[in-house]
């Protein structure tokens, strides 16, 4: 089976790379470049959306997958979710994130969809190293995250040593420029992930407790766990559920007053869930990943 995925430019998507690779595992024939570039010709084009209105239909023989990996963010993210549920082309089947995605969008057609929650890479399975060069790495967006530079300047002013990976604005660093002890290793390659994560203790989650972000999966708190980091976060939604029903146990920010050994801490005991569960190959297993798509090419 031909299987086109749709990229967009601007998007990090992981989990495009790890269908890639889960389905040519399996012997599908795998197409994955920017989403205008994808085959009309192949059996199936998955595209994570997004916008894809109905009027944009062109001649293609492929079957469309629509992935909703999020709820849209303000400004009028009540309006945008409309949107979608109202212009967007029904397709072959949908896969949602999970149930708070698919129940906030609303389909009321009849196209079958699956949930697939976020995984973790292979190669982040690792354990950390015994003589780490940073306290705490904080990986993934700044901008946009209201009150996660006042907290880094917090736990820098408490004496830790920070590690910054990802896309910060330039007046953000600025911000810090006087600090010895934060350091920006700006966007890297995901091939130097694993590296950066081994040289760190331990592994910073700030989600602000708003709607629609309190109830997504924190991929990066994944990688950490998979990284035998220790987990630092604010409390809300997902990660007081999450901790909860895996038995993980973090370290939670509003009891973080002082300079403390995270050597002392293990997010994960004997009796916390397999971190391993969380790896793409078993996420995708669980989710009938290939299953769904073989049943949505049959009856399309």
């Amino acid at each position: 089976m031909k299987v086109g995925l749709g990229l967009k430019k601007s998007a990090y998507t992981p989990e495009a790379y790890a269908y890639k690779k889960y389905l040519e595992d399996l012997k599908f024939d795998v197409q994955m470049v920017d989403e205008i570039s994808v085959s009309p010709d192949n059996d199936i084009n998955l595209y994570f959306m997004g916008f894809r209105p109905r009027f944009l239909d062109k001649k293609t023989t492929a079957i469309e997958i629509h992935e909703y990996q999020s709820l849209s963010t303000p400004p009028a993210p009540r309006l945008k979710d409309y949107l979608k549920k109202t212009i967007n082309r029904i397709p072959g089947g949908r896969i949602f994130l999970n149930s708070s995605v698919h129940s906030r969008l609303g389909f009321s057609d009849s196209a079958p969809y699956i949930f697939r929650d976020m995984g973790v890479d292979e190669s982040l399975f690792q354990a950390p190293s015994q003589d780490p060069l940073y306290d705490i790495v904080y990986s993934g967006s700044v901008g946009g995250r209201v009150g996660l530079v006042e907290e880094l300047k917090r736990l820098a002013a408490l004496g830790y040593k920070l590690l910054i990976v990802g896309t910060v604005e330039q007046s953000v660093r600025e911000e810090f420029a006087r600090l010895k002890n934060v350091f920006f290793a700006g966007r890297v390659a995901r091939e130097e992930l694993p590296e950066l994560y081994r040289q760190c203790r331990a592994g910073l989650n700030y989600t602000p407790d708003l709607y629609p972000f309190n109830v997504q999966t924190s991929t990066k708190t994944l990688e950490y766990l998979a990284s035998g980091l220790s987990v630092l976060s604010n409390k809300y939604l997902w990660s007081e559920n999450f901790s909860q029903r895996n038995g993980y146990d973090f370290i939670w920010l509003d009891g973080v007053t002082s300079y403390i050994d995270f050597g002392e801490f293990k997010a994960i005991s004997s009796t916390s869930k397999n971190i391993r569960d969380y790896s793409w190959f078993n996420v995708l297993e669980q989710s009938g990943f290939a299953h769904f798509l073989m049943n949505v090419r049959t009856n399309g």
